[in-house]
């Protein structure tokens, strides 16, 4: 049997195939995690609907326990236009990193076989390989690219729609924060009563709370924006909250470096705020999409949400996603889409007309205070 490494790739004997998938934690498929199948374009364009752990579809079948997945393939069945199709390993809702799942074995055919070691990856999805065509000949490539923010935000940005909750929609069981249904991510101060956030981070969550150093205080969804990944919050019997300074300027440059200032990895990062630097590469989001903006700064789960600033201390973006088979590939809903929807909202944040450059230390100082961290949840 061939074993190969992430990147590697092997032929398999035909478009008629089998593989298996075995986990050392014997109860986490069907429980905590499950698995999905993708067909995509060569760019990695959805071409149908995926199949799911609880869903299968014409072109394939599930067999096997939970602990050793089993499923056959005709790949002359998927979707037209089908290039690829990914193996998708993936925690329910993105309810916690795929570490639980600990080691992962997979056999094609009893001919080809990757082995991973999970036990210190903190991402919620994780593509484990594809099945792809080339030159008539269709061949298993081996991968790990993970997603932080699950198999729902994964679908997002590839342009179609996946419910990645548990099938029953149950609680998970176990005494663990990550295995209840909850999720955390980081809001910022737009006035002095409301605070912004992205929509997934609340998505279907009935208990809202924001919390920093400065105390703890429940929320209430005013507006929800799910296309556009925007949520305003009012918080409830706080004191008045100190706003972000949005620029008040249109649009950012290519190049320009910014500053992404949140709450990942709450509980085991730290509970402080965390920094990190980067630049804008690139202006438009994935298929030209003109609300987002590319950046390279880095973020982990619990970094939704996270105002994006340019030097000056003002805002210029939301950090909502990345894209998981890329090199920090982030991205972010661009500042006047953000106006535009408090407009709406009737919230006007302050902006700031003068142009100056201050550090990141001062920056930092200056935003701790209208930074709170997110914790959603439902009872």
């Amino acid at each position: 049997m061939k074993a190969l490494t992430p990147g590697a790739n092997a032929a398999i004997s035909g478009v008629k195939c089998a593989w298996t998938l075995e986990c050392s934690n014997a109860t986490a498929f069907g429980e905590y995690a499950a698995v999905a199948l993708l067909p995509v374009t060569e760019k990695r364009l959805p071409t149908g609907d995926p199949a799911l752990f609880q869903v299968t579809q014409q072109w394939m079948e599930w067999s096997g326990t939970p602990s050793s997945i089993g499923c056959s393939l005709d790949l002359s069945k998927l979707p037209g236009g089908s290039e690829r199709l990914l193996v998708v390993v993936y925690t329910f809702a993105a309810a916690g990193p795929v570490s639980d799942l600990k080691d992962l074995r997979l056999q094609v055919d009893n001919q080809v076989e990757l082995s991973l070691d999970l036990q210190s990856n903190g991402e919620s999805a994780i593509v484990i390989g594809e099945f792809y065509s080339r030159n008539d000949q269709w061949k298993f490539r081996a991968l790990a690219e993970g997603s932080a923010y699950g198999l729902a935000a994964m679908g997002r940005r590839m342009g179609i729609t996946i419910d990645d909750a548990h099938p029953t929609r149950r609680p998970y069981s176990g005494d663990s924060p990550r295995n209840r249904t909850a999720a955390s991510g980081t809001g910022f101060v737009v006035s002095p009563g409301h605070v912004m956030t992205c929509a997934h981070v609340i998505e279907d969550m009935q208990e809202l709370h924001i919390a920093s150093f400065s105390g703890r205080y429940r929320a209430e969804v005013v507006v929800v924006d799910q296309r556009n990944d925007m949520a305003l919050l009012r918080i409830q019997d706080c004191p008045p909250l100190t706003p972000v300074v949005f620029k008040d300027a249109v649009g950012c440059a290519l190049g320009e470096p910014v500053i992404a200032l949140g709450f990942p990895m709450a509980g085991l990062a730290g509970g402080g705020v965390h920094v990190t630097q980067g630049g804008v590469s690139g202006l438009f989001g994935l298929h030209n999409d003109a609300s987002l903006l590319q950046f390279t700064a880095a973020i982990q789960p619990g970094s939704s949400g996270s105002p994006l600033f340019d030097s000056s201390g003002a805002v210029i973006g939301m950090v909502t996603s990345s894209l998981p088979d890329a090199q920090n590939m982030n991205f972010a809903v661009k500042a006047g889409l953000l106006l535009a929807f408090l407009d709406a909202c009737h919230v006007s944040p302050p902006k700031s007309p003068t142009i100056r450059v201050i550090s990141t230390a001062e920056m930092a100082r200056e935003a701790q205070s209208s930074l709170w961290r997110i914790e959603a949840r439902n009872p």
